[in-house]
């Protein structure tokens, strides 16, 4: 390194700040992660409550992967990011005299009409500063 009274070293102390300072910056950038909101609400089927089951909130233009909960007696919390979402509600059941596995066993079949789940019509809109409750009741015709 140059002597400390020479203007080299003082450029190079200057380049050393500047490198560790973009290294941050960077490093904040890149490990930051959204900022999640609580979702909570009830489903019913029919008006009855859903007893089992998985929600999945999409967002609506795509940009970031499913924010999964699960729905016990009919009810579900989950967190998610603020804005429009697409909602997919799955619910399964063991049918009698339904779907057998390859040993035997009964499998569990969806009982959810498609268009609350793969082809779901249903949304949500996720607020930043208000309490979001997202109630769901659904009609299989």
């Amino acid at each position: 390194m140059a002597k400390p009274d020479s203007m080299l070293y003082y450029a190079q102390w200057c380049w050393c700040w500047c490198f560790a300072v973009v290294g941050l910056v960077l490093l904040g950038s890149c490990s930051r992660e959204p900022k999640l909101y609580p979702v909570s609400g009830s489903i019913s089927l029919d008006g009855q409550p859903v007893s089992d089951g998985d929600i999945l909130f999409l967002s609506a233009d795509g940009a970031r992967g499913p924010d999964p909960g699960q729905i016990k007696n009919g009810k579900y919390e989950l967190k998610t990011t603020a804005g429009s979402k697409r909602v997919q509600i799955s619910v399964s059941k063991i049918r009698p005299g339904g779907a057998r596995g390859a040993g035997g066993e009964p499998v569990p079949e969806e009982y959810i009409p498609a268009r609350f789940n793969l082809e779901s019509e249903l949304t949500a809109d996720v607020q930043k500063a208000a309490e979001n409750v997202a109630n769901f009741d659904l009609k299989s015709k």
